[in-house]
């Protein structure tokens, strides 16, 4: 006979009283009892936390029953450690019996959003597992898979599954859901919002029955496929489809894509991305001014908290910039091609070319090499009202998505033939001028756009020529004609030269949105007034009146193809 026996555990304790002969009659009862105890005979199992309930053990020794209820609080265990869902709280009831526990009802959750229920059998040495389980988890659960390359996925899955089998070879069957999910990837400059869909879970696998997504940036993604849940790394045969996806890579590259791609082979171990992505129109824009060259800052740390430690542990780059190894596996395989036969444009500094051709993507998603290059179609490179008509030119990449540019124009002047070329990468490229004798770059560029020599200029066309210098190296565009005119309130200010070489000053203002009043003077003693009127944004009236007694009136339409 147990008469109230009480063992006090770890501050907390256990109570049984009742008979314990030949038939069962004890009652259990067990307040704050920390189940950390259990680490001292199997310490690989990291059991946290305090359970609290009763229990009634009835029937024969040789085959005992009970019922049970009991409430855990902040539980954990080395198994489900690292899947960030601890601290779990519990509370279960059932009864056990023939060996089999059958639940009437098992409750979980933890702070990070996880809910589940459960019911049903969990026989203990033999088949017949068979328990309806309802879910709902937070979808930053899968954020420990990405956590090296930072990304970050929001929103929650929703799971309706029967689990059958046994306890040693679970069969799960039943249906995953989500709803209105995002996903940040900042390594691939990747966002992706609303994502929506649901998947089928059988035997081994999980067959993707519809799942799609938006972009952040324009047009959507959506995949379908299969991925199984035993084979190493989580073998994947999955088909992806972008439809006019728009990728934004900082100010330097837009393009707006569709094609259809796969994803081959285990996921977390080298699985391959390939596919066809047909670019619809890009834009690859040439900084207008470069920043200055920041070093980077060595910082040691001294006396950092674990936590600390282990957040740039998963977050440490290496010399190249590129992620950590801190995840285990390879990164995902590519095997891409790019068609873009038309409208790939450079602009930007004076540019503006249309490219086409065709680009193939090798490498891995965390170091993408692309290899292979766009030809001209065609492209003009404008500086101080000149329009210079590119006859040749190249856009390779090589290693990157910063591409290197290979443009070439020549330009007969007077007395001279000038080439222009653009060279580099289009986040700095280089442009040089060359003659036909040889000259002096700045003389070079005296002559394309005043048609005189560097000593014939005037002191605002020598200014206007340093502007041109400076914006063509990729320095600040505030000229001082640029000075001048925002100080005046001016729209306009530039200073123009005419074919016999004679200068004149021009400034303008539109007086209401759709009335421009303009005057040039030059240094003839000759002076002009026009008045431009936008009727329509095709159809514009313009008058003007000199002081020679040449005037003019004119209707001008003009339509962009």
């Amino acid at each position: 006979t147990l008469d109230n026996i009480r063992f006090d555990i770890g501050g907390g304790s256990l109570t049984a009283s009742g008979t314990a002969a030949s038939a069962l009659d004890i009652a259990i009862v067990v307040k704050s009892l920390p189940l950390s105890v259990a680490n001292a005979i199997a310490p690989s199992l990291g059991l946290s936390g305090t359970i609290d309930g009763t229990a009634r053990i009835t029937g024969s020794r040789s085959r005992p029953q009970a019922q049970f209820d009991f409430v855990g609080a902040g539980i954990g265990a080395a198994a489900i450690k690292d899947f960030g869902i601890t601290p779990l709280g519990f509370s279960a009831n059932g009864t056990f019996a023939n060996s089999t526990v059958q639940l009437s009802r098992l409750t979980a959750q933890s702070p990070g959003g996880l809910k589940l229920s459960a019911k049903g059998s969990v026989p203990l040495s033999a088949k017949g597992l068979d328990i309806s389980v309802n879910s709902t988890a937070p979808l930053a659960l899968a954020n420990r898979f990405v956590a090296d390359r930072g990304g970050q996925a929001s929103g929650t899955a929703e799971l309706s599954a029967r689990i059958t089998g046994s306890a040693t070879a679970p069969q799960i069957a039943g249906k995953v859901s989500v709803n209105g999910g995002s996903y940040v990837d900042p390594g691939l400059n990747l966002k992706l919002v609303g994502l929506t869909g649901s998947a089928t879970l059988s035997g081994d696998a999980v067959t993707i029955d519809r799942l799609t997504a938006g972009i952040s940036t324009g047009g959507s993604i959506s995949a379908s496929g299969s991925v199984s849940l035993k084979a190493p790394g989580f073998a994947a045969d999955v088909k992806l489809a972008l439809d006019h996806a728009r990728y934004v890579d900082r100010s330097l590259l837009v393009a707006t894509v569709s094609g259809n791609l796969s994803l081959s082979g285990p996921i977390t171990n080298g699985a391959l991305l390939g596919g066809t992505i047909r670019v619809e129109k890009a834009d690859i824009t040439v900084p207008q001014q470069l920043g200055g060259g920041a070093a980077d800052i060595k910082v040691r740390h001294v006396n950092l908290p674990k936590p600390v430690a282990a957040s740039l542990a998963r977050g440490r780059a290496d010399v190249t910039g590129k992620p950590g190894s801190g995840a285990q596996g390879s990164p995902i395989r590519l095997d891409l091609t790019v068609s873009a036969p038309n409208q790939v444009f450079i602009r930007g500094r004076g540019l503006d070319v249309e490219m086409g051709g065709s680009v193939r993507l090798t490498g891995s998603i965390d170091d993408i090499q692309p290899v292979g290059g766009l030809q001209l179609i065609r492209g003009r490179l404008s500086v101080l009202g000149q329009r210079l008509t590119f006859t040749s030119g190249t856009v390779t990449l090589t290693g990157n998505l910063d591409p290197e540019i290979a443009l070439v124009a020549s330009v007969p002047g007077d007395g001279i033939t000038v080439g222009v070329s653009v060279s580099g990468n289009a986040s700095d490229p280089k442009i040089d001028f060359t003659s036909d004798p040889t000259l002096p770059q700045d003389e070079v560029l005296s002559r394309l756009l005043f048609k005189q020599g560097l000593t014939q200029l005037s002191p605002l066309q020598l200014a206007r020529l340093a502007g041109a210098a400076s914006e063509l190296a990729g320095g600040s565009n505030s000229s001082l004609l640029d000075s001048l005119r925002a100080s005046t309130g001016l729209d306009d200010l530039d200073l123009i030269t005419d074919a016999q070489g004679n200068t004149a000053v021009q400034a303008g203002r539109y007086v209401t949105d759709n009335v421009y009043l303009g005057v040039q003077a030059g240094a003839n003693g000759q002076s002009k007034a026009t008045v431009n009127l936008d009727i329509t944004p095709a159809l514009k009236a313009n008058a003007a009146s000199g002081t020679d007694g040449d005037s003019s009136v004119g209707v001008l339409y003009e339509q962009d193809y």
